[in-house]
């Protein structure tokens, strides 16, 4: 079996969960996965089908890493970056250890946070992504068939047809309002773009030589001894100057060899307490309630208690969520609402 890696992206806060998620314990190892799992855990869970343990590596915040490592199975590696620079940077640091590791091998880039629960489809997409990035100097994604005009999320358009389900890429797009949403949906030409990838090491290298040289240049330098922890310091004299950039930005919108397949497998971001919602059983008035939680007369709410009891009386599509020590409460749909909280906590604590 050609020598392959997995790359998976811990790093995000995920501030539209909060009370729930904080700055310590953020979206991706919050119990939002079925059977109560983190989404860290079921991500590596997918992972372990696609690569060995020792292949496998987490990259997230220094301050998270420990967090993160009791996350993980036997042998799977986390390495904590000392400031956050974005997709772009942490990928193609990743790249120059994969490649000084193996040579050339492909690697897949996995966000940590993301719900996806039919891992057969998953792998197999995920085989056929690796055959043709070992095959070709391509930039493969993801596309997930839209279930509705989201403004959540970005989209990629299709371009040429080259095989079943896999497209050349026309463009991708951000995250857009929603009269544009539907008139992407309703042309059939826009799929989600999943942040899900694959390549490999020097195919994305090249291209963000192509690209970005002035990101690029910092990153063709980096050396290190002692293994992951002398990657860490490597990392912690390179990326402080490095501009803050994704991959999508940074690569994907210029490059001419971006492909992307269509997923058969399912998959959500999970961006709100809606989109969570949907995936959880619900009682008969379709309240969701999770841990030490009532919902009476209450319809279509979310109520979750997490080291205290959050009880909501005749309430209809609200959300209603306590811990540690924090009280939320709002429309179901105001996810955006939830995000301003959390940053205008942070706006308060740097005053």
């Amino acid at each position: 079996m050609p020598d392959r890696f997995v790359l998976v992206l811990a790093g995000g806060r995920g501030e539209r969960f909060w009370p729930w998620s904080r700055p310590d314990r953020p979206k991706q190892l919050l119990p939002l996965a079925r059977g109560g799992r983190s989404l860290l855990a079921a991500t590596l869970e997918r992972a372990v089908a696609l690569a060995a343990p020792e292949r496998i590596v987490v990259l997230t915040a220094l301050d998270l890493a420990a967090a993160v490592a009791r996350e993980c199975p036997r042998g799977v590696r986390v390495i904590g970056e000392s400031v956050p620079r974005n997709t772009a940077p942490a990928i193609a640091a990743a790249a120059r250890l994969f490649a000084a590791e193996a040579g050339d091998p492909a690697f897949a880039v996995l966000p940590a946070d993301q719900a996806i629960d039919d891992g057969a489809a998953f792998a197999a997409d995920l085989a056929l992504g690796f055959e043709r990035a070992e095959r070709e100097p391509v930039l493969l994604t993801f596309g997930i068939p839209p279930r509705g005009p989201e403004t959540s999320f970005g989209y990629v358009r299709r371009g040429a047809r080259l095989a079943d389900r896999l497209f050349r890429v026309a463009a991708f797009t951000e995250k857009p309002d929603l009269a544009r949403a539907q008139a992407w949906v309703a042309s059939g030409e826009y799929l989600w773009n999943s942040g899900i990838f694959v390549w490999r090491c020097t195919t994305l290298l090249d291209a963000l030589e192509a690209s970005r040289p002035a990101l690029a240049a910092p990153l063709r330098g980096l050396a290190w001894q002692g293994g992951d922890r002398g990657f860490e310091r490597a990392l912690a004299a390179v990326f402080p100057p490095l501009e803050s950039i994704s991959i999508d930005f940074a690569v994907l919108e210029r490059a001419p060899n971006a492909l992307m397949l269509e997923a058969a497998f399912d998959w959500d971001d999970l961006g709100s307490w809606r989109a969570w919602a949907r995936r959880q059983e619900r009682d008969a008035r379709g309240n969701v309630v999770f841990g030490e939680a009532l919902a009476l007369e209450c319809d279509r709410c979310v109520v979750v208690g997490d080291g205290g009891l959050a009880a909501a009386i005749g309430l209809q599509d609200m959300v209603v969520v306590h811990a540690e020590g924090n009280t939320l409460a709002c429309r179901l749909d105001d996810g955006e609402g939830v995000r301003r909280v959390s940053e205008a906590l942070r706006s308060r604590a740097a005053r």
